[in-house]
């Protein structure tokens, strides 16, 4: 889980910033184009800074949420027994494993969830509806 974090942050990080450098720049036309364009995106203002906000709050976010409905399903799934080959059984244990897990566990993403847009929203929305949900750093 924490490899994926690692892995497409970055990379969504990079492609949210290149589009917004391509709203005032001509989108690379040829490859020394894109080596000048592609430097400029990792000077784009706070893009370092943003990248660890979003690297530290998909942790957060997955250890929170994912990481505590793969524990219950593991608990549950874990714990009951599979004889080999045998498919009656098998075939609906995921599904009633499924639901004893993450039936429980689906309320954790809403908190998350509304977190992150609050977040953001305070970021992007005029002063005068803004509420300081970000950080002053």
């Amino acid at each position: 889980m924490s490899t994926a974090i690692f892995t497409l942050t970055p990379l969504q990080h990079i492609q949210s910033n290149a589009w917004v450098l391509n709203q005032f720049y001509e989108w690379p036309k040829t490859r020394q184009e894109a080596n000048i364009f592609m430097k400029e995106v990792f000077k784009v203002p706070n893009f370092w800074k943003d990248l660890a906000k979003k690297t530290t709050w998909g942790l957060v976010a997955a250890g929170g949420d994912t990481a505590v409905k793969l524990a219950f399903w593991q608990t549950v799934f874990g714990g009951t027994w599979s004889p080999q080959e045998f498919c009656d059984s098998n075939a609906w244990k995921p599904l009633i494993c499924g639901v004893l897990a993450f039936g429980p566990t689906c309320f954790l993403t809403v908190p998350f969830e509304n977190a992150r847009r609050a977040y953001y929203a305070d970021k992007t929305w005029p002063v005068e509806m803004r509420r300081n949900y970000t950080s002053p750093t």
